[in-house]
């Protein structure tokens, strides 16, 4: 293999690996990233019709994306960047069923990300000071808010400085209007409910437009295609990452074992530095993989936390139809596109509305939408009115029981699954009642109907991708279904309770890095992916200093 000499090397060209191999290579560090998929063209990204929807339903027919094509953006995507689940399978008990999306190419997962950039609030990274229950982040506000800054100034976020406590402001370029029922929709609902909304804060667009150049909201559109202009980063592609050994007389890493997915063949990398960037699961199955070989090569996690506390977001879905505005029948047939920013919320947070006991934990905030589904006049049923959706998404608390583990099972190139065990708690269960109710409400101020959606449009090949749709069931979906899956590998203050260091570094491995979600000690319930890139950039600066 013709490698460069490394100084580091990085797990991962996704969101969080982008901006760890941006700036460490800013710093003058020589970077080698491991990416397990191939490098990929601008066009090949993108969504096209009708041959997206065929091969969607090959992959449904063939079970490759069976599990994957029950989250909604895998309608709106190129099918291509999800993972062939018979490739890179995993374990779940059947009564605990678990959706997880891969994305196995240059850029990972941020080429589908929707592109939500909402920060934490102070209050989000000491939670247990309100309630008492679980751990507080060993950081606090002040100290991830310049990494924020940078990362919204770098990649040009768009939204509005609405001064709300739960969502502290950021630095935006300018924002994307509402659409007219949008609009309404706000209105209606602060005056009659006392709800509070916004704008909502993130990308103009994903990979799923067709354009020449990779979006922001993509690591090869912003962080790591920076990354790679200075010269000082290199990167192998179709190279899965198996584990890690370290020394036992320094307790550093000094090799690590990468496999080639195109012939199976294993080949042993020296290393000063690694940075895990492979998402939540792929980190946590890289790192129980290493310490599985405590006895002989592995690190020993003294906390008993690896794998465990395990968290996603609880979310609820309802789409729901309005009576058309006359300027909404005039944007009929050129729709706004739906983006991080193109979109609102309702950010309760904490601070629910009332309709019934709270008798759970934490808060939740609202995503929705209206007049950007980009659905054809002719597959629309109800030519009157205006489609739209909310989506709530709640806060889960960490427990033990939520968690990953190695299967005995293989995959084709010997390396152990990921067994994971997941079920929502009693607290999220009562939480997604409330936000039914709280739904409901938001959409009767509005003068709206909740509808199924195959109440609302004509689905091509609709008995075959309805059947089991888990966006039409009143229930909330199972765990893994929107892809905010964190911890595993919780950051804290010692060794006895926590696998990371406040700069996210293994205690008693000091030059490995956990830099994805799987660092997490609480979820919060604002969107992760900005909060992830914050805590790499904040670490990655600090390796200068060591």
């Amino acid at each position: 293999m013709d490698i460069n000499p490394y100084d580091a090397i990085v797990v991962g060209s996704g969101a969080t690996g982008g901006i760890a191999a941006l700036t460490l290579a800013e710093q003058g560090i020589k970077v080698l990233v491991i990416e397990a998929g191939p490098k990929i063209k601008r066009l090949e990204a993108s969504n096209y019709e009708p041959e997206s929807t065929l091969k969607r339903l090959s992959g449904v027919l063939t079970k490759k994306h069976i599990k994957q094509s029950q989250h909604p953006g895998y309608w709106k995507n190129n099918p291509d960047l999800y993972s062939n689940e018979s490739k890179h399978p995993y374990d779940f008990p059947k009564k605990k069923p678990f959706l997880w999306t891969q994305g196995n190419q240059y850029g990972g997962r941020s080429l589908t990300w929707g592109g939500i950039t909402l920060r934490f609030s102070s209050g989000d990274f000491h939670p247990a000071k309100k309630d008492g229950f679980g751990p507080n982040w060993p950081i606090s506000y002040d100290e991830l808010s310049p990494h924020y800054d940078f990362i919204e100034n770098f990649c040009g976020i768009y939204g509005r400085k609405d001064n709300i406590k739960e969502l502290p402001n950021g630095k935006y370029i300018g924002e994307i209007p509402l659409t007219e029922n949008e609009n309404i929709f706000g209105r209606k609902i602060k005056s009659k409910l006392n709800y509070p909304f916004i704008q909502s804060r993130g990308f103009d667009r994903n990979s799923s437009v067709k354009e020449e150049k990779w979006p922001k909201s993509s690591s090869l559109g912003s962080t790591f295609k920076k990354a790679l202009e200075t010269g000082n980063v290199q990167i192998i592609s179709n190279h899965l990452v198996e584990s890690f050994e370290i020394n036992k007389i320094t307790e550093l890493a000094s090799k690590l074992t990468i496999v080639n997915l195109e012939n199976g063949s294993k080949e042993v990398l020296n290393c000063d530095l690694i940075l895990l960037c492979a998402s939540t699961i792929s980190t946590l199955r890289i790192l129980l993989n290493s310490e599985y070989k405590s006895n002989t090569s592995g690190f020993k996690d003294n906390s008993g936390k690896l794998g465990k506390y395990l968290m996603d977001h609880i979310s609820v879905c309802r789409f729901f139809s309005i009576p058309k505005t006359k300027n909404s029948e005039e944007l009929s047939h050129n729709y706004p596109v739906l983006s991080g920013a193109g979109s609102f919320f309702i950010p309760f947070g904490t601070n629910l509305p009332t309709i019934d006991n709270i008798n759970f934990h934490r808060g939740y905030g609202i995503w929705g939408a209206i007049d950007r589904l980009g659905i054809p006049k002719f597959l629309q049923k109800d030519q009157n009115t205006s489609i739209g959706f909310l989506i709530a998404h709640g806060e889960v608390l960490p427990r033990k029981s939520n968690s990953v583990s190695l299967s005995k099972k293989t995959d084709e190139w010997g390396i152990p699954i990921p067994h994971i065990e997941f079920e929502w708690s009693e607290n999220e269960l009562n939480m997604s009642k409330h936000m039914v109710k709280t739904i409901q409400k938001a959409i009767e101020a509005a003068d709206g109907e909740i509808k199924n959606i195959d109440e609302l449009i004509n689905i091509p090949f609709g008995s075959l991708f309805t059947k089991n749709l888990i966006a039409l069931s009143d229930s909330p979906p199972p765990p893994g279904y929107y892809i905010h899956e964190v911890g595993g590998a919780p950051m804290g203050i010692n060794e006895e309770n926590s696998v990371v260091d406040k700069f996210n570094r293994l205690w008693r491995c000091k030059n490995v890095l956990v830099l994805d979600g799987s660092c997490w000690p609480t979820s919060s319930w604002q969107s992760p992916t900005l909060t992830m890139m914050a805590l790499s950039r904040r670490a990655c600066l600090n390796i200068k200093k060591t």
